[in-house]
């Protein structure tokens, strides 16, 4: 049967770009409007019919100001113009459109003049919120910018009516379905109490789904599998993953999953670093096609792994006089390298080619070869766009199993995620978004102090003045009610660096290891290793207990560890931590 091109329907297909992530990041704060401006302009080039969203078109359900202007202006820039968009609607809107403003499609609205329609359902970063349940994508739509669909009010029974379209002899029924709790919905499921309804000639539509839901695994009730979708489905675009698997898969009832991925990496784990996509699909009767488009505004992001068990040379340590920290960084300082080679090698737009994101796991053999990863990291402060948490180390530990009554070792490689007690913060912190104020790094710097100098009060100091100086921010500021949350995030971000440096100043006075902290500054400048493995393993233990130094800092109760470059106390300081300093008890 011969195609005409007046019966293909061109769509371009894209899920979670979360504008307005890390917005306020002098590096990668324009990283998602960028990408955002080359997927439109991918659209145009390709002259699709419309493009199709999957969700979390926003980071969160209340972006800022500026992430809302920046997507009105490239929308308005991109999708409205002369061209005749060529699809017709076929439905009602009060039934396909809930909760739209607009009575019809924005392309059929008479006061707009729309080229390219832009169909979106919403996810789980840009739900509806408040007491009426509004969302950014709810102020798109009553702009006429974006036709918003796929909105479920009703959490016991769940009814989907597809947007029905059509171009020549091309009809496609589109269902959607915004984000709900994988848990809720999957209890709906079971229950039989989603719906879909087909046109009446459904054999004569290729129907298509798109939704945000999770698809791997993540516990027993908190994904959707894939066998759950009806048979009658054509296609599936599977938002909220975001690692890449845009070429369509057949599933067991024989319904293809097409998952386009995230254009944007808001984690550092090893599937946000396959390249990114969007997918120009084409659609005619009951046929269609995947063509994936690689993305080369997005910031490279090169993801790997190095086992020091298994580096050659490693046990040169035991014939020099360098320390297993020392060899190991060495390696770990080349394999940074070649990743940052690595990076600039797939031909991404600059300037993100220049920075980018880097994620290296280090799994070490003992202890002995732990490392500061943070202090490791500013030395490439300049190369990349995360040197905070560009490396992560872990401690391989053997693990001994006993079955019946033989004693029948088992060793198994167990990855220890302990390694230095900064460590455990900055990972927590990572994974729970609880911080809005305190940057994480001031408050790794008031654990090490707690930990290295038994400064039971370092909590306690360091959070006063840090809540001293936000409040100093927002009297300078003085934000209305409503901007306070977004001026308290700026104030995190705007001082990360000055807030470290004030609170590492402010123990070190109370510790009497200012000269050493200083120190220690300078050379992190320099490019010294911090993090001494003799030092991890003392904590590990839970005692306070430091390790010896290999040079003296200019304050003489204070040594420095070339492994380490962090301040210890020597055993005259120790023979004092018995009780309060005299100088202490005057402060």
């Amino acid at each position: 049967m011969s195609r005409s091109a007046e019966d293909v329907m061109t769509i371009l297909v894209a899920t979670d770009i979360h504008l307005g992530y890390m917005e306020n990041d002098p590096i990668r704060g324009q990283d998602t409007f960028n990408t955002l401006e080359e997927v439109l302009k991918i659209a145009q080039a390709e002259e699709v019919d419309f493009i199709l969203l999957g969700g979390d078109l926003f980071h969160v359900a209340k972006p800022s100001p500026y992430c809302i202007h920046k997507c009105t202006e490239l929308i308005r820039k991109y999708c409205l113009g002369d061209k005749p968009v060529e699809i017709e609607f076929r439905s009602d809107p009060h039934t396909t459109l809930t909760g739209s403003f607009n009575e019809t499609v924005n392309y059929e609205d008479p006061n707009l003049n729309v080229s390219i329609p832009v169909f979106s359902i919403h996810g789980n970063h840009d739900d509806p919120t408040g007491q009426r349940h509004i969302s950014a994508m709810d102020l798109l739509a009553s702009a006429g910018l974006v036709n918003y669909f796929g909105k479920c009010n009703n959490y016991d029974q769940v009814d989907i009516v597809p947007i029905l379209l059509r171009k020549g002899q091309t009809k496609l029924a589109l269902y959607g379905l915004s984000h709900i709790k994988d848990e809720r919905l999957g209890r709906l499921f079971l229950s039989k109490k989603v719906k879909m309804a087909p046109p009446e000639d459904s054999d004569n539509w290729f129907h298509l789904l798109v939704w945000h839901q999770n698809r791997a695994t993540r516990g027993l009730k908190n994904f959707i599998p894939d066998d759950c979708l009806p048979g009658f489905l054509d296609l599936v675009v599977w938002g909220h993953e975001h690692d890449c698997r845009i070429n369509p898969e057949r599933k067991v009832n024989d319904v293809f999953v097409s998952q386009p991925g995230s254009t944007v990496a808001t984690s550092l784990a090893a599937g946000e670093a396959l390249p990114k996509h969007v997918g120009i699909l084409k659609v005619h009767q009951k046929d269609f096609k995947m063509m994936p488009v690689e993305l080369k505004s997005v910031r490279p992001f090169i993801f790997d792994e190095i086992t020091l068990e298994t580096v050659e040379g490693l046990d040169v340590g035991r014939k020099s006089n360098k320390t297993p920290a020392d060899l190991a960084l060495i390696e770990v300082k080349k394999k940074i390298e070649e990743m940052i080679q690595k990076a600039k090698d797939l031909g991404h737009h600059e300037p993100v080619s220049n920075h980018p994101l880097i994620r290296l796991k280090v799994n070490c053999k003992n202890e002995n070869q732990l490392f500061n990863t943070i202090r490791v990291g500013q030395i490439y402060a300049g190369q990349v766009a995360n040197p905070d948490d560009m490396i992560k180390c872990q401690v391989l530990r053997d693990k001994t199993r006993r079955a019946g009554r033989q004693a029948v070792e088992d060793i198994e490689m167990e990855r220890d995620n302990v390694s230095r007690v900064e460590d455990m913060v900055t990972d927590y912190f990572e994974q729970n978004d609880v911080l809005k104020c305190l940057p994480v790094t001031a408050i790794n710097e008031t654990t090490r102090r707690f930990v290295d100098f038994d400064d039971t009060d370092a909590f306690q100091t360091a959070i006063a003045h840090m809540k001293k100086q936000c409040l100093a921010y927002l009297e300078s500021k003085m934000p209305d009610a409503n901007e306070i949350d977004e001026c308290i995030s700026q104030f995190k971000n705007e001082t990360k660096a000055e807030l470290q440096r004030s609170v590492v100043e402010l123990l070190g006075k109370r510790t009497g290891s200012s000269g050493a902290a200083a120190a220690a500054s300078q050379s992190v400048q320099s490019g010294a290793a911090g993090g001494g493995a003799k030092g991890a393993s003392s904590r590990r233990g839970g005692g306070r207990k430091a390790a010896p130094a290999a040079t003296t800092a200019a304050d003489k109760s204070i040594e420095v560890s070339d492994e380490e470059d962090q301040p210890r106390p020597t055993a005259a300081a120790k023979g004092r931590r018995k009780g309060p300093a005299p100088a202490a008890k005057k402060r």
